[in-house]
């Protein structure tokens, strides 16, 4: 099945801005073996009157015109993904297989193959900041479903003179295969770069350039004395789904890429572990081809923009009853692993541990990401396994770690003065409080975190989880804290307590919805399907949360330091 790139949703604009092709009725074919319509997601059987083949009748759904990544693929691909279509007198999926006759083939079916190298072509790129000096180093990471023994990345300061990073060292591993499937990740930091400097890239093998990606391009941090004012993008719980205002997000934020700086996103990536719930897959393994999927769609995003991460509980495990059964699924797939093998994030220069708990900088931010998952007193156990006792965590002391970034960022806050904390869970939300106090889980972390924030003098906590957006007054303690706050509560001015706000809402398999109570310190919440953006200066962070099919603007507030 083809994999398929989820933009170009908006209209005209964003597909010529993603220069991809458009599905038309031409992407969709028939697949004999499992009697349906493919790409399934997009295409459905629809006969009309004159249709002489069952190719013929599938058709793109009358819901969905977006356009197609035509060099990746959900799963490994194999000769048994090819076939003949009598209607275009090709092999299909084109972009994937092609007509290679051998002596012996009976069928024009038969000669159908998977042209030679589609399993050693880089996908799913994505980037992230690095390095201890901000500015200085990113990280390209990609994807592949065979082994590439010579994985190396080409990087200039123009798109036609790019050299071979022979001093750039590549890992790559595989965190999990079996007899028909294997992943294999590939990161690579490169140092040695300017702040605020666009480079143009490339990855692939060294040697075989049939297995090199197209180039692309990024744009490194900025440095603590740029005054440039930049805007990000925020969000958690972002995954795939079939429903038009999921497939929006996704859509919408392909034509951002040249407004925003990056995206840092709190938590719940992909929702592999939700493979159970979808139609038709109850019973199988997917988990997998999922999580390829979604960064597949993601690509054209994640590919400009640095990606940061963090973790959230839909990271942990695979949980459907494949994975139950299954001892190696479970230690292969537990406790994060996936999650933590995909990306890399900048813990190593941070002192933090892999992509649980890392901090790092962006002209006058400080960003500390911690997992609330865990690794702090009643942590959630996250663990869904049948009849297992097996416990999840147990990365390091990540309190400690915590106290010694935000006293670092504190003391340096001349040179970069906001202190932004990303987590998953929130601390505060209207799903759990009694009046104004965090209950259950959230009690937890407010025992875990709160003092801490206070102590160190955090300025905003962005969180997900829950699937809206909520949008809080300055909060210590469990009290609202009105210093500074304009009577419209649009403005707070130097804030006496950290702000909270929970953009949890661009859409994935489960509904977004709303708590349907209330609390004393909550000024906002909304639950259409929509990002948040946050514009930074020295002074101030503009923050404002739109809905992903139409560009609506939900909610804006500003956050002064004057």
């Amino acid at each position: 099945m083809l994999s398929i790139l989820l933009l170009g949703l908006l209209g005209s604009s964003a597909v010529a801005a993603a220069q991809q092709p458009v599905v038309t009725d031409d992407t969709c074919i028939w697949a004999t073996a499992k009697v349906r319509c493919e790409p399934q997601e997009f295409c459905s059987y629809q006969y009309r009157f004159g249709d002489w083949t069952l190719s013929k009748s599938c058709r793109v759904r009358p819901e969905v015109k977006v356009p197609v990544v035509n060099n990746t693929a959900p799963t490994p691909i194999d000769d048994n993904a090819c076939e003949w279509d009598y209607r275009r007198a090709r092999c299909d999926p084109q972009a994937l297989c092609s007509y290679q006759y051998r002596f012996g083939d009976l069928t024009l079916g038969q000669s159908c193959r998977v042209r030679p190298g589609v399993n050693k072509m880089p996908q799913q790129l994505h980037l992230a900041y690095a390095g201890a000096v901000t500015g200085t180093a990113m990280t390209v990471s990609w994807a592949t479903f065979a082994d590439v023994a010579d994985s190396t990345v080409w990087i200039g300061t123009t798109k036609d003179n790019l050299v071979r990073r022979s001093d750039v060292q590549v890992n790559s591993r595989s965190y999990y295969s079996d007899d028909i499937y294997a992943l294999y990740q590939h990161h690579a930091t490169v140092t040695g770069l300017q702040p605020n400097t666009q480079y143009f890239y490339k990855v692939g093998s060294a040697l075989d350039a049939t297995f090199v990606s197209e180039v692309g391009s990024f744009t490194t941090a900025r440095a603590a004395y740029d005054e440039t004012p930049f805007e990000v993008g925020l969000y958690g719980d972002h995954g795939l789904g079939t429903k038009g205002e999921i497939m929006a997000t996704t859509g919408y934020l392909g034509t951002l890429t040249d407004d925003l700086s990056f995206i840092y996103h709190v938590g719940d990536i992909a929702y592999a572990d939700n493979d159970l719930i979808l139609p038709g897959k109850t019973l199988g393994f997917f988990y997998e081809e999922i999580y390829n999927k979604w960064m597949n769609a993601m690509t054209p995003v994640m590919n400009k923009l640095p990606y940061m991460v963090t973790v959230g509980n839909h990271e942990a495990e695979c949980h459907s009853p494949a994975c139950q059964v299954s001892n190696y699924k479970k230690e292969r797939l537990g406790n994060y692993q996936a999650y933590n093998a995909r990306f890399k994030m900048p813990s190593a220069e941070s002192g933090g541990v892999k992509n649980m708990w890392y901090s790092f900088e962006y002209g006058p931010l400080h960003i500390t990401t911690i997992s609330s998952e865990t690794d702090y007193p009643n942590h959630p156990s996250n663990e869904y396994i049948l009849m297992d006792d097996r416990k999840y965590g147990n990365f390091g002391n990540q309190l400690a770690w915590l106290e010694a970034d935000l006293k670092k960022a504190a003391a340096n806050r001349a040179n970069v003065p906001w202190i932004i904390v990303g987590m998953h869970r929130p601390l505060y939300h209207l799903s759990g409080n009694d009046n104004g106090k965090p209950v259950k889980e959230a009690a937890d972390i407010q025992k875990a975190f709160e003092e801490l924030f206070i102590k160190y003098g955090v300025d905003l906590v962005i969180a997900g989880h829950e699937h809206s957006y909520e949008r809080h007054l300055p909060i210590k303690r469990g009290q609202a804290v009105l210093d500074g706050v304009s009577a419209d509560r649009k403005t707070y001015e130097n804030p006496k307590a950290p702000v909270y706000i929970i953009s949890g809402a661009p859409g994935n398999p489960e509904p977004n919805h709303s708590a349907k109570k209330s609390a004393p310190w909550n000024v906002v919440e909304k639950i259409e399907y929509a990002i948040s953006t946050m514009r930074v200066t020295r002074q101030s962070l503009f923050i404002r949360h739109f809905t992903s099919v139409d560009e609506k603007l939900l909610d804006e507030f500003t956050i002064l330091k004057v």
